[in-house]
Order: C-alpha cells, then sequence, then structure tokens
C-alpha cells in the first residue's frame, strides 16, 4: 500500500503563475530550505521560501534547476505557453530545450541575460516546440545580446533536405532580412549570426552535445520523421526530455532510472472532443497515434521509475487535472509533477525539490553581459534615403535640438540632430 497526496497549490500574485502539482511523498530538500520557529520574525526576512524567485539564489556547483517556460499545447493562452523547459547547471551552462510558441515571454521574465540563453535544443519542428526561435533571435539585438545563437535541430535519417533544420533556419533568416538589414549600423547585430548543428535525428544515443562534462543524447521518438527526445547526464545525474511521442522502447531504454524525467501526456481522448472541437476521428488520431495519452504516461514511468516524473503538454486546469491525475495514477504510485509555466525542480544527487517561480509581469531588459557594439560587423551602415528623411517635420527642429542639448548635459555626450532642411548645414 502506498499514501497518496494531492496539493493542487494555487499562487497569484500580479507577476505570477497558478501551478498544480502533485506529490507522493514528502521531498528531499536541501540543508537551507527549513528554518527554525526562532528564525523567523514578524519584521525581518522571511529564512526561507516555498517559492523560487529568479536571480536570487545561487545555484550549486553539483545542481541542475530547471524551469518550465512553457508547458501547454498549440492552443494559445496566457496561463501556459507551448513546450520549453530552460536547464541551468552548476557550471554556468543554460540549455533550452524546446521554444514553442509564446515560451520567450516567459524566458525573458526569469531576468536572465539573454547572452547566458544561446543554446536551443528542438526536439522536432512543430511550432508549439520551436515556434518562438525566431522570436528569441530577433529581439537579441534590441534587449541586450551580443552572442549568435547555437540551435541543435533534427535532419537526415532519410528526410528530404528541406524538411531539416538548417533549411528551416535559413528561412527565419530570409523572413527577417528587412529587420536584419535595415538595424545595420544602429543596433548591434552581431546576435543575428546563427549557428545550426543539425543531428541524424533516426540515430539511438545520438551524442549530440559533449562539453565540460555534459552530454546529451537523442533516441527517436514516434511522431512523425524528424522527431526526437533528449537524454542529459551531468556528474551522475540524468535529466529525460520527451519531445512528442507514442510509447517507445528507446525512451524506456534510455530514461530509466532518470533524476528527472519529463514527458508529454496528453489529455484524455474525449477532452479533444469537448474542450478542442475535434471530430472524434481527429481526436482519437491525435491523442492516440502521434501522442502519449495519460494512462500511457503512468504506464511509462511505472516501467522506468524515475526518481519524479514531470507530465506536461496538457492544458492544466482545475476541470482537467483531476482526470488526468485519475489516469495516471491507475498505473503510477510515483512521485510526479502536472506541470504549468513557472514550475521549478533543484536537482542534487540528495534528490529533487518541487516549487513554483515568481514571474516578473513587467520587466526590463536584463543587463549585457558582452560589450555592446553600435556598427555592424565590417562597417556595413543602413541609410535610410535622403527623401524619406526630408519629409520631416521641420516645425518641431527646435524641440528637438533642445531634446538633443538635454541628453548631451545629462551623459557627457556631443550630439546634434543630424536633419536640416536642404540647402542647410
Amino acid at each position: 500500500m502506498f499514501s497518496k497526496t494531492l496539493a493542487v497549490s494555487a499562487f497569484a500574485a500580479a507577476a505570477l503563475v497558478v501551478v498544480a502539482c502533485m506529490t507522493l511523498d514528502i521531498e528531499v530538500r536541501p540543508k537551507n530550505a527549513r528554518a527554525s520557529v526562532e528564525e523567523w520574525s514578524p519584521t525581518g526576512a522571511y529564512p526561507s521560501h516555498e517559492v523560487y524567485y529568479p536571480g536570487t539564489e545561487e545555484l550549486g556547483p553539483d545542481e541542475i534547476r530547471i524551469i518550465a517556460c512553457g508547458s501547454g499545447m498549440p492552443m494559445p493562452r496566457v496561463k501556459q505557453a507551448a513546450a520549453c523547459f530552460l536547464i541551468e547547471l552548476g557550471n554556468g551552462d543554460k540549455l533550452i530545450f524546446d521554444l514553442g510558441t509564446g515560451s520567450f515571454t516567459t524566458l525573458y521574465a526569469l531576468g536572465i541575460p539573454l547572452d547566458y540563453m544561446t543554446k536551443i535544443f528542438l526536439s522536432h519542428q512543430h511550432a508549439d516546440h520551436m515556434g518562438d526561435v525566431p522570436t528569441l533571435w530577433i529581439y537579441g539585438m534590441q534587449n541586450g545580446r551580443s552572442k549568435p545563437l547555437e540551435i541543435w535541430g533534427p535532419g537526415g535519417g532519410g528526410m528530404p533536405e528541406s524538411w531539416g533544420t538548417k533549411s528551416a533556419m535559413a528561412g527565419i533568416l530570409k523572413f527577417y532580412n528587412w529587420m536584419l538589414e535595415t538595424s545595420k549600423g544602429a543596433l548591434d547585430t552581431r546576435s543575428l549570426s546563427m549557428t545550426v548543428n543539425e543531428y541524424d535525428w533516426s540515430k539511438v544515443n545520438n551524442v549530440i552535445y559533449d562539453r565540460d562534462g555534459v552530454v546529451i543524447r537523442t533516441i527517436p521518438a514516434i511522431h512523425l520523421e524528424g522527431s526526437v527526445s533528449f537524454i542529459l547526464e551531468w556528474k551522475g545525474m540524468k535529466v529525460a526530455f520527451s519531445g512528442d511521442t507514442l510509447a517507445n522502447r528507446w525512451w524506456t531504454e534510455a530514461a530509466k532510472g532518470a533524476d528527472l524525467a519529463i514527458h508529454e501526456c496528453f489529455l484524455p481522448n474525449r477532452y479533444f472532443v469537448e474542450k478542442y472541437k475535434f471530430q472524434p476521428g481527429e481526436a482519437i488520431f491525435v491523442s492516440t497515434l502521434v501522442h502519449t495519452t495519460a494512462p500511457v504516461f503512468g504506464k511509462i514511468m511505472a516501467m522506468t521509475q524515475p526518481k519524479r516524473a514531470v507530465a506536461y503538454h496538457f492544458q492544466n486546469d482545475p476541470d482537467t487535472l483531476p482526470a488526468v491525475v485519475t489516469e495516471v495514477r491507475k498505473v503510477y504510485d510515483g512521485p510526479v509533477d502536472f506541470a504549468v509555466d513557472g514550475m521549478v525542480w533543484n536537482i542534487t544527487p540528495d534528490g529533487v525539490r518541487t516549487r513554483v517561480a515568481m514571474l516578473n509581469s513587467q520587466p526590463y531588459p536584463p543587463p549585457s553581459v558582452t560589450p555592446r557594439q553600435q556598427a555592424a560587423p565590417g562597417g556595413e551602415r543602413y541609410q535610410t534615403p535622403d527623401w524619406i528623411m526630408q519629409g520631416y517635420e521641420w516645425e518641431t527642429l527646435p524641440t528637438m535640438d533642445r531634446v538633443h542639448e538635454e541628453f548631451n548635459e545629462e551623459f557627457g555626450t556631443d550630439f546634434r540632430f543630424p536633419l536640416r532642411p536642404a540647402g542647410e548645414e
């Protein structure tokens, strides 16, 4: 017999997410996570918190922190962006696993300098797993990133070359070509470079990343061609992350005993008719032939026995969560969290801790950690045609000159508004 405890916690603030999680046992906590009664004060700072305030806690040298920045579906909603998990390692690495539509907003709310978040690993090319890659890429130059992105994504394995990640990223460059070219000389456009590492999605236990003791392998996923799941190993700890997939033997072999196993877990089939207005044939196809439905998620976790399981990729609401929990618990009695955006897991050799992040809903750009430059590499500079500039309303020129004078006085600069009527210097 085992004891089941369902803890559904709602954390609401002006800058926050709602989290529902289920735990079966008492979690192993870091030594400083619990405080004695004597340490608490009605006026002083609380000595411990059951929430995570981004940027306030040092990550230990043997610690992994994972933040759900997208736990939802292709159906857009404020509460849950599409798939995205940030993995932070005690060696300083920050690795983004999938970057679905809407997830960049949550990443940005963490207040992490964007020059630290340049490594992206894509499980496949559905928009709910990579739709915010263009957003993170193009917004770099306006938000303090000077370093180019490094992207790992599927290709090869018998697919047409035009289906691969290199082709997709080249399409992004073309899509934003006007913004890139017209920004040269005005903004730091070094961030608009991109390195694409295309891996063969069909290989089993394919090492695609091996740096500073961090090893990331891919295994095939059963979700159309060009889809994988990831296994990350570092300092004896293992994190398994599934993209979209049916239950498959590669996962049950590679993910066995993982410290944290993050796997998709679709709503029970009927919700695709009731909630999403699918036809029955569509509903049963989507939820059982290209994705993992809740009962099968439970069976997979029962087979692999991770230290903690994470169910994601479903719309986690008060009326849907109980049905998912019920289906999972029919076959799995281990520790499991049912994710929404902002959930945080800290992993050490001693155990796993689950919390919720307090996200800043009104952030400004985090600081740049790379020296900024205004002129584009090679001295390129875009110039707006003179005939457009001569359309300036000259009656506002004295006001603009005063703006420049005040700016120069405040910052010790010597800028002069360059536009003058034709014939004047």
